[in-house]
C-alpha cells in the first residue's frame, strides 16, 4: 500500500472534501452515482489513485464488527481499480458495495465477492433522441409536452440560490408525502436536494402560469478525463399530484439544453429489482431470489413496480448494476444497504412489509 494512503472518517466541509477529492472526481467521476458520493454524511477512503465513499454499519445480528457499505465504483481511472480496491480492502476487509458497475463487478468477483445484478439505469442518447415523443413508443414524453404546453408550464435552467427556498422545501415534502417511505428522506442512492451551487451541477425549475415553482430536477455530472460525458437525474422533486408527467417534460427540456453542449447521455439513475437478467452475475441464489422477491411483493417497502413501469416508458438503453458482497449470507447486507440509507429502520418492519405484500397479492389471487 501506498504512503500516502490515508483515511478519514468525514471532512469538515464540503470545500475540504472538494479540495480532496475534486480532482479525483473531475478525471474519474463517469458512474451515475460518482457525484453522489460527495454527498453530506459519507465516510472516505483516500488514496493517491483516486477514493472510496462508504457508510460503516453496525448490527446485533448482521454486522456485529463494523461493515462498510460502498456506494458506487471506486472513483478512478479504470486502469487502477484493482489496486485501489485491493488497498481499500487491507483496510476494510467486510465490506459491501451495494451498487456497482460491471468491470468494478469484474474486480471484485477473484478477491472472493459475490455479485449480483440488483437492477439497471436507463440511459438516454442525448444527441438522437426524441425530446417531442410520439404517439407508438414514446406516448409519456408526448403526453409530458403536450401537458405542460396545454398548462402554462414554463421550464427553465436557474440559479437555485435565486429560488424562494420554502417554495422548493414545500415541493419536497409534497413529494415524499406521496411515497411509501414518508416520515423521513431516503439518502445515499438519491441525493437529498442542496438548495446552492454545487460544482458541475445543473438545476432546472418548473413554474406554473403564475410563476409559481411546482417541480425541480437536479443533474449530476458524469466525468471523463476532466470533460463532462453526461448527466445523471439524481435529485427529482415534483409535485405528482397535480402534474404527474412533470418530471419527464424537465427530463425533455435538459436534454435539448444539454444537446448544444455535446453531452453524450442522460441516466435516469438505478431501477432497483428489475429486469435482473441484463446483468451477466447471479452468484449468490439466496440474494437473487431476495431481489426478485422484493421486486414483486415490496410494494409496501418501496413503489418498486411504479417505478420500473415509469422508467421503462422512456425506452433507453439498460446499463446493469450490481449489489457485490464478500459476506457469507450476501443477502443479509441488503438489508443493511437498506439500513445505512434509510430506507429500513427496522429488520422485522422491514420483513412485516414484505409480507404484507404477499398477503395482499394471495388475497388478490383469491378475489
Amino acid at each position: 500500500m501506498s504512503d500516502t494512503t490515508i483515511t478519514s472518517t468525514r471532512f469538515a466541509n464540503s470545500q475540504k472534501k472538494w479540495e480532496a477529492l475534486g480532482g479525483h472526481f473531475n478525471r474519474h467521476g463517469r458512474e451515475a452515482l460518482a457525484f453522489a458520493t460527495l454527498q453530506e454524511g459519507m465516510e472516505y477512503f483516500v488514496h493517491e489513485l483516486g477514493y472510496l465513499a462508504f457508510n460503516t454499519v453496525v448490527h446485533p445480528v448482521f454486522a456485529r464488527k463494523p461493515k462498510c457499505i460502498v456506494l458506487s465504483d471506486p472513483v478512478c481511472a479504470r486502469a487502477d481499480l484493482p489496486a485501489l480496491v485491493k488497498a481499500f480492502l487491507e483496510k476494510h476487509p467486510r465490506a459491501v458495495f451495494a451498487v456497482a458497475s460491471e468491470a468494478c463487478a469484474e474486480v471484485l468477483r477473484p478477491l472472493g465477492f459475490k455479485a449480483n445484478c440488483v437492477g439497471y439505469e436507463p440511459e438516454l442518447p442525448v444527441q438522437s433522441y426524441n425530446t417531442l415523443g410520439n404517439w407508438k413508443e414514446l406516448d409519456m414524453i408526448k403526453r409530458a409536452r403536450n401537458e405542460a404546453k396545454r398548462r402554462g408550464v414554463q421550464i427553465r435552467e436557474v440559479d437555485i440560490s435565486q429560488i424562494p427556498r420554502e417554495s422548493l422545501e414545500n415541493i419536497s415534502s409534497g413529494w415524499i408525502q406521496g411515497k411509501k417511505v414518508n416520515d423521513r428522506e431516503i439518502w445515499v442512492y438519491a441525493r437529498r436536494p442542496v438548495y446552492a451551487e454545487e460544482p458541475g451541477v445543473r438545476k432546472f425549475v418548473a413554474f406554473d402560469r403564475e410563476g409559481v415553482p411546482i417541480g425541480y430536477v437536479f443533474y449530476d455530472p458524469m466525468q471523463e478525463e476532466g470533460r463532462v460525458k453526461g448527466y445523471s437525474a439524481n435529485t427529482v422533486r415534483c409535485d405528482e399530484q397535480n402534474y404527474g408527467r412533470l418530471a419527464t417534460a424537465i427530463h425533455m427540456t435538459a436534454i435539448e439544453t444539454f444537446r448544444g453542449e455535446g453531452v453524450e447521455v442522460l441516466n435516469l439513475c438505478l431501477c432497483p429489482f428489475t429486469e435482473l437478467d441484463v446483468g451477466k452475475f447471479a452468484d449468490d441464489k439466496a440474494t437473487d431470489w431476495f431481489f426478485k422477491i422484493s421486486r414483486r411483493f415490496g410494494g409496501e417497502i418501496y413503489n418498486f413496480d411504479g417505478l420500473a413501469f415509469h422508467k421503462s416508458k422512456y425506452r433507453g438503453s439498460r446499463n446493469p448494476l450490481y449489489f457485490v458482497s464478500n459476506s457469507a449470507l450476501p443477502s443479509n447486507d441488503v438489508y443493511l444497504a437498506f439500513l445505512a440509507s434509510d430506507i429500513a429502520r427496522s429488520y422485522w418492519g422491514t420483513m412485516g412489509l414484505l409480507m404484507l405484500g404477499i398477503y395482499k397479492a394471495l388475497l388478490k389471487r383469491k378475489n
